[in-house]
Formats: C-alpha cells, sequence, structure tokens
C-alpha cells in the first residue's frame, strides 16, 4: 500500500470521528472529534501518543477527566498492514464523549502488541505540540488495536 491509499483511509477514519461525534450531539452529549497532526507508537510504554492541535488539546485538557471516563468503544479497520483505530472514550454521567482517531504502522504492531499484553492495554496520550501538559487514559483490552491472534 503507497502513501496516498493511506492518505485516503486516514481521511475516511477522520471523516468517521467527526460523523461518531455527531451521532452523540444529535443524542444530546458533549462530544469532541479530535484531528491528530500525528500519532505516535511508544512501544516500550504500550502507548499511542496522539499529537493535538493546541486548541483541540485545550478544550479536552479542560473538559476531560480521564477518570471520569468509565467506557471505551474501539472502532476498528486494517488497511495493508496499518491498523486504523477510533476510540471513543465516555464519561455517561456527563454524557461527554472524546472521539481519538489512531493507528498503529504495521512495522510497529508486533511490539507494540507484546508491551501491550504485558502492561494489560493500550495508553492513549493526548498531548498538544509544545508537550507542555497531557491528558491520557487506558484502552484495557489491548487485542482491539490488533488483528486476532492465531490460534
Amino acid at each position: 500500500m503507497n502513501g496516498p491509499e493511506l492518505t485516503e483511509r486516514w481521511n475516511d477514519v477522520l471523516a468517521d470521528t467527526d460523523g461518531t461525534a455527531e451521532a452523540y450531539r444529535d443524542r444530546g452529549w458533549t462530544a469532541l472529534a479530535l484531528h491528530p497532526g500525528d500519532v505516535n507508537a511508544v512501544v516500550d510504554a504500550a502507548r499511542l501518543h496522539v499529537l493535538l492541535p493546541g486548541s483541540e488539546f485545550d478544550e479536552v485538557n479542560e473538559r476531560v477527566d480521564p477518570a471520569a471516563l468509565d467506557t471505551i468503544q474501539v472502532y476498528g479497520a486494517t488497511a495493508g498492514s496499518t491498523r486504523f483505530r477510533l476510540v471513543v472514550a465516555e464519561n455517561e454521567d456527563e454524557q461527554l464523549a472524546v472521539c481519538v482517531p489512531t493507528f498503529v504502522l504495521g512495522t510497529e504492531a508486533d511490539d507494540l502488541r507484546e508491551a501491550a499484553d504485558r502492561a494489560d492495554g493500550v495508553t492513549i496520550r493526548l498531548r498538544p505540540l509544545d508537550d507542555r501538559d497531557h491528558v491520557e487514559f487506558a484502552v484495557a483490552d489491548p487485542d482491539v488495536f490488533f488483528d486476532p491472534k492465531p490460534a
């Protein structure tokens, strides 16, 4: 798969992010649709760093209490060896949803999966370019980020 195909698929994931957030808003929820500039796997830490524009990060940092996120939904697609995931973190009491598009490159997937299995999950770290702060939450089931394990 070449760069234009990955870019096209990423644009589809961003459109899905916006559509998912809109569906939450139609139900009366507050929904934050995030638009990362980049997503980087930090393999040893079983973490995905999601780089956000400053204004989006500021809104997440102001509105989201990671300890109050009670449900995590993950929707996925694979294009070639790249795994695209839309992570939706919910706070049911406040009717708040944070929609975070991510991806894991095939070259990082096996090592990240091993680290995630050891850590019992994948951490999503949202951060601005200047790295002044971060918001993070855990996805307890690492399998949602990867292809099924062979039997």
